[in-house]
């Protein structure tokens, strides 16, 4: 098994929050070398998971690379995430629909963050061949926002468990609203590749510690109806994925490496 060697990298946007961007490289590639390259976003919570899966990954020809708050507090964590991962809401709404304190309208700074800081920076230090990205949760919704309005920024898209039920039917109606169907645009034709677990709920409010939640609705139909939007829209390369017995959290690493597969698959 080859030996990934690892570094960091901490950024600040221009919010003033800060980021770590963590890097796992073959300790054997050369300076020069270009690698095929995932980004995980929310890293703070998958850099253990993405270490073990590195212990069985038989090639030296990827490299992995990770972009997380600095901190990992949930509570902390979770208006700045509604923040960051989202568009602006219909009508211009900029609050998070579960929680109206919570501001939403961030995911275009986070692209330009993505766009003039991280990946100048990964491939700076460790020639980027072409990069590939995965998020969870809102930051699933983002990486779809992202393929639709930036799609030549990534090679390839992984949305893991992805909030549509962020103001059904907002990213329905934006995808529609850029790909209606009639002709690919140069540079979009990226795959894109999503994975839901089939005990996965939408509820309408957060949840609260040592509180009783609701049952909630499953978010499998909105991933099916966005899914087949994307075929409507004329790209076929894209793919839907139910992965049983999996509610929200566990998706988080399951769908990690389950990614990280597809992605070694891809590259082999």
């Amino acid at each position: 098994m080859p030996v990934f060697s690892s570094n960091e990298h901490l950024l600040t946007n221009t919010a003033g929050r800060e980021y770590r961007l963590r890097l796992w490289r073959p300790a054997g590639a050369g300076p020069d070398a270009s690698l095929p390259t995932v980004l995980f976003l929310d890293g703070h919570w998958l850099d253990e998971t993405l270490s073990c899966a590195l212990d069985v990954v038989d090639t030296d020809k990827i490299q992995i690379a990770s972009l997380g708050y600095r901190l990992a507090e949930r509570s902390i964590l979770a208006p700045w995430r509604a923040h960051d991962y989202t568009p602006a809401g219909p009508r211009g709404l900029m609050s998070d629909p579960r929680k109206a304190e919570w501001p939403c309208g961030g995911a275009d700074s986070l692209m330009d963050f993505l766009e003039l800081q991280v990946l100048p920076l990964l491939d700076q230090t460790a020639k980027t061949g072409p990069v590939t990205l995965f998020g969870h949760s809102y930051a699933g919704l983002f990486s779809l926002y992202c393929w639709i309005k930036r799609p030549a920024m990534f090679n390839r898209f992984y949305s893991a468990s992805p909030s549509l039920w962020w103001y059904w039917p907002q990213m329905l109606a934006l995808l529609q609203e850029r790909h209606p169907g009639d002709l690919l645009e140069v540079g979009n034709a990226r795959p894109v590749h999503m994975l839901v677990g089939s005990e996965e709920r939408w509820r309408p409010q957060p949840a609260v510690a040592g509180a009783i939640r609701e049952f909630g609705v499953s978010t499998i139909p909105f991933a099916q109806r966005f899914h087949n939007a994307l075929r409507n829209s004329g790209h076929p390369e894209n793919s839907l994925d139910i992965l049983p017995g999996l509610a929200h959290g566990p998706m988080l690493h399951a769908a990690a490496g389950n990614a990280l597969k597809q992605f070694l698959a891809t590259t082999a």
